[in-house]
């Protein structure tokens, strides 16, 4: 079925852009994982958001609890631990607990947020839409190109689109495809597939680059994820958390969270595309 959607949907998506548009919002990353208030750290099970002031406790020696201080409507504390005693207490570490119940809520973080903590990534790697995305080199040319950015989602599929667009023209630019396990980019309305690579991406482990071997089969080659927690500065300024991919071609493609591809460097150490500006 996988192989289906590549050669006819993703080729089909390229070559004619066929899906309904509604925006897509991707949160850009830094270097910390933020979850609301709270950076999200290893060890840690979820966080409580206070609703109404309520007190920090610590457990005594007969099992009472007793009081620390005030914690005030509106704060959010990272839980690392659960206790079923008194009601239920989650534990906000050096020994000290809030007591479960209408006063606090409780969450677990997302599969992605835990993904980004582990260096991880499964998907956020496609521009925001209504961008405005300014290259020089433009990936195919040596020329300054500034593109706008359409996102659309295809349900039927689990497909996201972002497509770049050149002077209002849909089929001068670029697309990415983003699908749960997968991301590819590519020249619009075309077969030009640039990349195709595999989620998840793990730094200092190796992911798949899928290429076609006829008109209903593909393979797949080896590729190494170089980092997924890098520190980039081109012109446009400094990302954080920037994915760094080698393709099998020797082409290394630098890819910031909701902005997609900021650097393209190939085998031979010549920049091919480099961000400018964004907005």
């Amino acid at each position: 079925m996988f192989k289906k959607i590549s050669k006819v949907v993703l080729i089909t998506v390229f070559a004619l852009g066929i899906i309904s548009f509604s925006n897509i919002q991707v949160d850009a990353s830094t270097n910390k994982v933020m979850w609301g208030k709270t950076e999200l750290k290893q060890g840690q099970i979820g966080k409580v958001t206070i609703l109404a002031d309520t007190n920090l406790v610590k457990i005594g020696s007969n099992g009472s609890l007793n009081k620390v201080r005030t914690l005030k409507k509106g704060e959010e504390y990272r839980v690392y631990t659960y206790k079923g005693t008194n009601g239920g207490l989650y534990g906000l570490g050096a020994s000290s607990y809030v007591q479960k119940g209408s006063q606090v809520k409780y969450e677990t973080p997302s599969k992605s947020k835990l993904a980004l903590l582990n260096k991880e990534v499964i998907g956020g790697l496609t521009p925001k839409a209504g961008m405005k995305l300014v290259y020089s080199p433009s990936f195919t040319e040596n020329t300054q190109k500034e593109f706008t950015t359409n996102t659309s989602y295809d349900s039927v599929n689990d497909i996201t689109k972002a497509s770049l667009i050149y002077k209002g023209n849909p089929i001068d630019g670029f697309t990415y495809i983003e699908l749960k396990d997968r991301l590819a980019f590519g020249v619009s309305h075309t077969d030009w597939i640039l990349f195709d690579i595999a989620y998840p991406l793990i730094e200092g482990k190796q992911t798949k680059e899928y290429y076609t071997t006829g008109a209903d089969s593909e393979s797949f080659y080896n590729i190494n994820v170089e980092s997924t927690t890098s520190t980039v500065k081109v012109k446009a300024g400094t990302f954080q958390n920037v994915v760094v991919v080698c393709s099998k071609n020797g082409d290394t493609y630098y890819l910031a969270p909701g902005i997609g591809i900021i650097k393209l460097v190939d085998k031979n150490g010549t920049l091919k595309a480099e961000l400018l500006s964004f907005k």
